[in-house]
């Protein structure tokens, strides 16, 4: 999957997943090591969700600087599903 994510993303989704804790850090390294199954992907998809919903959005709900980050974090994870399984 690394081809598909920045050092930029990685970073950030190691991050994402650390603070959420050690089974969201399982399924990072398991994402790492391009062994994840399609149920690992979807909390991950969930863990960038809920972190844009709570941190990403403006009082307007619009995407801030950090969310626009997200979007783009989940959009390429989720490419990331069609070429893994």
């Amino acid at each position: 999957m690394s081809r598909f994510l920045t050092d930029a993303q990685w970073q950030l989704l190691c991050l994402l997943c650390f603070l959420a804790g050690m089974r969201q850090k399982k399924i990072f390294d398991d994402l790492f090591e391009s062994s994840s199954s399609s149920n690992d992907i979807d909390e991950i998809c969930e863990l960038i969700s809920d972190e844009f919903l709570m941190h990403g959005l403006k009082e307007d709900f619009e995407p801030n600087n950090y969310g626009l980050e997200l979007e783009l974090l989940l959009d390429a994870v989720n490419r990331c599903r069609a070429h893994i399984f």
